[in-house]
């Protein structure tokens, strides 16, 4: 079905206006995608579509507003025109079931987030938990930085204690940390048929004190001339070193 907005005031362009608020879009369960690539990764989950005219693939959506680039500047989040929007509704958030799971203790930055996303879908991260202080994962950014890799991924909310519940599981808890007693990256070696949980640490503070006191390991790459690494760089490379895709030498 398709309709056409030609008005500011329009209800539709209202709500979706109102869904770029976090607040909002927890309330409705819903958030919104930019972008052809965008909608295109999550259009199982989209409820409708509000497009340009000049959007081809309009008619392989159920429910279509059709409005113009006045309207779309109006609601759009990106600096250059965006030909469709998605309203989406939230994922199901499932149980944890991979051997390696990765664990963000409060990192706040939503693009360090979207970022982290895009890399733990690369290097086999199929679970990642986010603590309550983390980005939220249905932002605008974090959707953006993440490069749709959100909807290949099992994203879900979860406290210390549901990390710790998996070291009861048998996860070894692997914490980042400059600690002295921690060791290299480059000496610790990541056995296949072992499960981890890797956690990374807050911008500013790290990784909290009880989750590092409960970690199985704690590592720290090793760099020169600078303190340390941003958290999506170092998860970067940790998670390489820990891919359960990597051929190990």
């Amino acid at each position: 079905m398709i309709n056409e907005i030609k008005s500011k005031d329009n209800e539709i362009i209202k709500y979706v206006k109102k869904l770029q608020n976090n607040a909002f879009s927890k309330e409705e369960r819903r958030f919104l995608l930019e972008g052809n690539h965008l909608v295109e990764m999550g259009k199982d989950n989209i409820e409708y579509i509000l497009c340009l005219p000049s959007f081809k693939d309009k008619y392989l959506y159920n429910k279509v507003y059709v409005i113009n680039e006045m309207l779309m500047n109006k609601i759009s989040q990106n600096k250059s025109t965006t030909e469709v929007i998605g309203v989406a509704n939230y994922f199901e958030e499932k149980e944890v079931t991979s051997s390696r799971v990765l664990y963000l203790d409060d990192v706040q930055d939503p693009g360090n987030v979207g970022t982290i996303l895009r890399t733990a879908l690369a290097f086999g991260f199929k679970d990642v938990i986010l603590s309550s202080g983390c980005a939220f994962k249905y932002s605008f950014k974090v959707i953006q930085s993440s490069q749709g890799s959100i909807f290949k991924l099992n994203v879900i909310s979860g406290d210390k204690d549901y990390l710790f519940s998996l070291k009861n599981k048998g996860y070894k808890l692997v914490s980042t940390s400059l600690d002295s007693d921690s060791v290299f990256l480059s000496k610790t070696i990541f056995k296949k048929e072992q499960n981890y949980a890797i956690i990374l640490g807050n911008e500013g503070k790290g990784i909290s004190k009880d989750i590092q006191v409960k970690s199985d390991l704690k590592i720290k790459i090793e760099i020169q001339d600078i303190d340390s690494l941003n958290v999506g760089v170092a998860g970067g490379i940790i998670m390489y070193q820990a891919s359960p895709y990597r051929k190990k030498d």
